[in-house]
């Protein structure tokens, strides 16, 4: 037999309207001691009967935060159904308690209140975090809360705070330094080339970018967003009007907005007959605060990297590299970056500066050297169905609950409530832009660096052979390359008819040996 505990009991005791939890706590009579079940459409922490809690609104809290950690959207409703007054009487009774002084802080941090008890702590008593660091990713230091003594370790504000839990695959991808193995494979290469492999990588990822959108820029447009890329390491705190004038950059000119979105806007298929709606993101009264805690958000990730020179940078301008001594980039550009895009602040041109901002994050984190750009757009191109699947991981269970129509846009949607792109669980984006990170760094930045010195070995043999009209020469490699080294009969004849048959063999041979090696595949 099992007994829901925890948050479950509790949303399931005062009908709380939340997001289905990503892991539910159960007391099993069946078990020993405590286990993880993954049963595909429920993922449960079970617990023997020993750890059952008492039924009072403060055991199962207490229980949640000691073995769950901290759920906002659970906690905001809970307290708009039940008040203040138990969480309240459970730290007069038991000041010194870490969980009673936890859940009052987050009481009043959430709310705005004042609950009705003056010096409840002891002066004495010692500081605990609010957010358990073993469970769950925070700032290493926080804001001391004098009235309860705690440290505020939450990354971000009430207006928005996404958590990220602390799962066995993040701390293990951690455990692999990507920051370092991305230093150690640029180090392999001269200045030079990292010059020409940055100008070939922002060019890939501003093309990839735009591809994920099934969009082909001008090349007006994609040179604005490249150049946005070269200066997402830039100190330029990330604004309103920062984030106005990206917008104005990647759509075209006849899209531009100059505020956030005044309409309820929608994600999904016009079918002509029949609207189908995938995604209905935040509406729009609710975006200044929303957004207002975003750039407070990245303002305080931007603070808790504490940046130190660590000598000459590992790419090719001089200038000192920023290493982050404290706080993970990576999980703060899921946050901020996803968080924008499920927000979905603008009509158009959303899902481009979502990626960009997974990259002004990273390098203000120190994780992207400076002056280069990963190609993470690329890797999402290539596995487009796991980047469509962790926006749905938020947006499905949403959608559910959301009422709207476009046919009748006068009638505000119901549903999208701000509490759910305020305080969402951002594990799945952070674990998934982890393994694109990890896809980047260990095989296509690698693989890029070694395209251009295969292509530059090419080029010289193949200006060795034959006198090119402009252009033809570095045509041709890359179109042998990309059929395996051989140029295909139709290019040949379209393009090439110049050329003799010995020439092209001749050709082909050198461009297979220039990537390939002497040994031809």
């Amino acid at each position: 037999m099992q007994l829901a505990a925890g948050y479950q009991h509790l949303i399931d005791k005062y009908e709380l309207h939340v997001m289905p939890m990503a892991w539910s706590a159960r007391i099993d009579s069946r078990i020993k001691g405590r286990d993880q079940k993954d049963l595909g459409t429920d993922r449960l922490m079970v617990f023997d009967p020993s750890y059952k809690p008492g039924d009072s609104l403060v055991a199962h809290l207490q229980f949640a935060l000691r073995y769950e950690g901290v759920n906002l959207q659970v906690l905001e409703r809970l307290y708009e159904a039940a008040g203040g007054a138990e969480v309240a009487e459970w730290l007069e009774e038991k000041p010194s308690s870490g969980y009673a002084r936890r859940a009052c802080f987050l009481y009043e941090w959430i709310t705005g209140d004042t609950l009705p008890i003056e010096d409840p702590v002891p002066r004495k008593t010692r500081y605990v975090p609010a957010l358990d660091l073993a469970l769950q990713y925070g700032s290493n230091h926080g804001a001391r809360n004098e009235r309860f003594k705690i440290y505020n370790n939450l990354p971000g504000t009430p207006e928005f705070c996404p958590l990220v839990r602390k799962t066995d695959f993040l701390l293990s991808i951690a455990e692999k330094d990507l920051h370092t193995r991305t230093q150690n494979t640029l180090a392999k290469y001269d200045e030079d080339l990292l010059r020409r492999a940055a100008a070939f990588l922002y060019l890939k990822e501003t093309q990839s970018s735009f591809e994920v959108e099934r969009e082909k820029p001008s090349p007006t447009r994609a040179q604005r967003f490249a150049d946005l890329l070269r200066e997402a390491d830039a100190r330029a705190p990330l604004t309103k009007e920062r984030l106005v004038e990206l917008q104005n950059a990647v759509v075209d000119p006849r899209f531009r907005e100059f505020d956030w979105r005044s309409r309820q806007n929608w994600v999904g298929k016009d079918l002509g007959y029949r609207q189908q709606i995938d995604f209905v993101p935040a509406r729009p009264e609710d975006l200044p605060s929303l957004m207002n805690g975003l750039l407070d958000t990245a303002a305080r990730s931007w603070d808790m990297f504490k940046i130190q020179s660590v000598g000459k940078d590992l790419g090719f301008d001089g200038k000192a590299s920023p290493v982050h001594a404290e706080g993970d980039p990576v999980i703060a550009a899921a946050s901020i970056a996803f968080g924008f895009v499920f927000i979905h602040p603008f009509m158009d041109g959303n899902g481009r500066i979502h990626r960009y901002l997974i990259h002004e994050v990273l390098a203000k984190g120190g994780f992207t050297p400076r002056g280069i750009v990963l190609p993470i757009s690329a890797v999402i191109l290539a596995n487009i169905d796991d980047y469509i699947e962790v926006l749905e991981q938020f947006s499905r269970p949403l959608r559910r609950v959301t009422d709207y129509s476009p046919d009748t846009p006068e009638i505000p949607a119901k549903g999208n409530d701000a509490i759910f792109f305020r305080f969402f669980d951002a594990t799945e984006q952070a674990e998934f832009l982890y393994r694109a990170l990890e896809k980047t760094v260990e095989e296509d930045l690698q693989g890029e660096i070694d395209f251009l010195i295969g292509f530059d070995r090419a080029c010289t043999a193949l200006n060795d052979l034959l006198d090119w009209p402009d252009h033809s020469m570095e045509l041709f490699v890359r179109m042998a390359h990309q059929n395996g080294g051989v140029l295909s009969n139709s290019k040949r004849k379209r393009t090439f008819e110049w050329m003799t048959e010995a020439e092209v063999e001749k050709a082909q041979i050198k461009v297979r040996e220039a990537f390939y090696g002497p040994e031809l595949p």
